[in-house]
This record gives structure tokens, C-alpha cells and sequence, in this order.
């Protein structure tokens, strides 16, 4: 079977949520992304006692169960914490900082292991990828592993990406293989005979709710949406796959000269 031409990255959100943004964000996201701007500013300062839920009711003009739904969400995220008798105070501020290089040739793709944790999000089987990103080629017949996972350094959320991986590779793998940080490394050590082409696409692009609550930061946050292809000499679909990474977490370098 002949693959189609490519089609735009989907970033767009899950049906439940496409209608949700038909309405606009709910207002308590907004008040969570404003929050969270003033601890990231020093507005609201580490160690400092922020206004109570009814002065921040009366302040933005919203209920206060609201307030206390926005004001929720940052004491799960430990930017804040409230105690009784004495109010919420800010414990820090939200973590950040580039650690990781998204590669730029084949061999620094399959060579970094990055220190990270993984968790794994959904496991299936499929006749096709979703969306192919690079044109050409053909897809498999014995169909691919989708593998969909949210990856943290830190235990900070920076990354979400789905992979396919054609079926006769991923048995011989086996998934437990598979909680490897970089699967492009375990596709090289089983199939690197095969490979015939490789090719990746970055871009950016802007969190939606969904992806939003995965990386844990505001909706319509920066990303970086990377996209893989790997062709065997037959020109056969065996790996593809589209990562989307927290924006304040990596970065593309490379030496021009």
C-alpha cells in the first residue's frame, strides 16, 4: 500500500475538548494560568501569603468555589499550600530550564540517553499510523505498536508522544524493551540492516488543553512538535512518530560552521 501524501501535525484536541474550546476556556484555567504567571514572576513571592479566595473572588469578579477550583490546581501542582488558621502561602516557583538537545543527525538520535522517567499512557494495535509526516514509501502489512507515553526529567512532565512501530519489530523486541528513553536506539540495535532512510520534521506549535494538562503548563503554551520517519531499503513505514515537547525544556543547537 502506497502511503498518502503528508498531512498537517494534528495538534488538534480530542473531540470533549475541541467542544470545550467552541465555548472558550473555562474561566478557571484562566485564573490558573494568571496564578501561575504571578509566582513565575515573583508577583506572588516564594514564602508570601497571597490573598484569600474571597478577595481573589471580589478581585477577578468570579464565585468563589472558582477561585478555590483554580486555587486547587496549584496546591496539586506544590506551588502553594494553605493551612488553616494562617492562610496560603507560595512554597515555590514552577520549575524549568533546557536540558535536553532534540537531535539533529541519526547517530546522536540513537547514541543520548537522557535521564528520565517514563509513563506509559496507551498501548495498541493498529493497521496505521494516525498521520504520516514524511512522504513516500509504503506501509507494512503486519500493521504497528501504537505507543503513546509522557515522558519527565525530574519528575517534571516535558515531553507526550505517540510512536508507531511496525508489528514484526516490536515482537522481536517486546515491549518491556521498549522503557528505554530512546526507541530510535532499539530500532537501530534490531533492524539497523534495514533502515534505509530516516527523516524529522520540527516545528512549533501551541499547546491545547489536552497536551496542556499532560505537560502541566498554561493552554496555548509554546511546544515543540517533532516528527519521525523511518524507511527500510524497501521503502516500508517502520517506525513513525510525533513528539510534542515543553518549549522551556529543550532546544535545537546546531554548528553551522
Amino acid at each position: 500500500m502506497t502511503l498518502p501524501p503528508p498531512r498537517a501535525t494534528r495538534t488538534t484536541p480530542s473531540t470533549a475538548i475541541a467542544n470545550l474550546a467552541q465555548v472558550g476556556t473555562p474561566i478557571y484555567v484562566k485564573l490558573v494560568m494568571s496564578f501561575r504567571k504571578r509566582i513565575e514572576t515573583g508577583e506572588w513571592a516564594v514564602d508570601q501569603q497571597i490573598p484569600s479566595l474571597d478577595e481573589l473572588a471580589r478581585d477577578e469578579g468570579v464565585a468563589r468555589a472558582t477561585i478555590r477550583h483554580a486555587i486547587g490546581f496549584l496546591e496539586s501542582e506544590g506551588l502553594i499550600g494553605r493551612y488553616r488558621g494562617r492562610g496560603t502561602f507560595v512554597l515555590r516557583r514552577p520549575q524549568s530550564g533546557v536540558f535536553y538537545d532534540i537531535p539533529t543527525s541519526w547517530d546522536t538520535l540513537v547514541n543520548h540517553v537522557p535521564d528520565i522517567q517514563i509513563e506509559w499512557l496507551e498501548s495498541s494495535t493498529v493497521m496505521r499510523p494516525q498521520s504520516i509526516n514524511h512522504h513516500g514509501g509504503a506501509l507494512s502489512p503486519d500493521g504497528y505498536q501504537h505507543l503513546r507515553r509522557l515522558q519527565k526529567h525530574n519528575q517534571i512532565p516535558y515531553f507526550v508522544g505517540d510512536s508507531y512501530v511496525e508489528r514484526t519489530i516490536f515482537r522481536a523486541i517486546g515491549k518491556k524493551a521498549f522503557n528505554s528513553p530512546v526507541p530510535m536506539q532499539l530500532i537501530q540495535n534490531h533492524a539497523g540492516e534495514r533502515i534505509g532512510r530516516a527523516e524529522q520534521t520540527i516545528q512549533a506549535s501551541n499547546a491545547d488543553f489536552e497536551v496542556a494538562q499532560l505537560l502541566d503548563v498554561p493552554v496555548n503554551t509554546a511546544i515543540m512538535v517533532v516528527t519521525r520517519s523511518v524507511f527500510d531499503r524497501d521503502e516500508v513505514l517502520v517506525y513513525e512518530s510525533q513528539g510534542l515537547f515543553r518549549s522551556d525544556f529543550v532546544r535545537v543547537h546546531m554548528r553551522l560552521k
